[in-house]
């Protein structure tokens, strides 16, 4: 029970960060904006640049199972580490450019949904959602705009990066 709990509110809430978080980013970038409205092959390119630039999920904490040293420091049995997801995807030495905001990046092996056995079992559909939500952008909304550069970001999230609201004009 608890993990269907955790699936539906997983599922929901993280897709709806990727589709806001990736309006905002996209939108906030005019010339990435123009880009894809030009050319909708680099749709699947501008989800996976969304997911590295802007993840839904921040951070993601692990129990330390066994004393361990990582990076020169001591973590202990039973400690609680977060790991970082949205700074390891702006790694300056894995990605070039980091803070860039690119749809036509190449390699974007980012972090967004996780790695092995963590990683995102609603993955696939997350992105079939986001490309069909943002194709209806473009299809429907290509003159949308952000009426302010300055989106308010919900800060009771502890392990989210997420939208509270997102004004904008079409």
């Amino acid at each position: 029970t608890a993990n269907i709990i955790l699936l539906f509110g997983a599922g929901h809430e993280t897709t709806t960060s990727l589709i806001g978080n990736g309006l905002y980013l996209i939108l906030s970038h005019p010339l990435q904006w123009l880009k894809l409205r030009h050319n909708p092959a680099l749709l699947n390119s501008a989800i996976e640049e969304m997911l590295r630039y802007e993840s839904p999920v921040a951070r993601q904490p692990r129990l330390i199972k066994g004393d361990v040293e990582l990076g020169g420091k001591k973590l202990l049995d039973g400690q609680v580490a977060f790991q970082m997801l949205n700074a390891a995807n702006r790694d300056p030495d894995y990605f070039p450019n980091p803070d860039t905001f690119d749809i036509e990046r190449q390699n974007n092996k980012h972090i967004a949904f996780g790695m092995g056995i963590h990683f995102c079992l609603g993955a696939a559909l997350a992105r079939t959602e986001a490309q069909e939500v943002f194709k209806a952008v473009i299809k429907r909304l290509p003159n949308i705009s952000l009426v302010s550069d300055k989106p308010i970001w919900d800060r009771h999230k502890p392990n989210s990066r997420m939208l509270q609201s997102l004004q904008v004009r079409f």
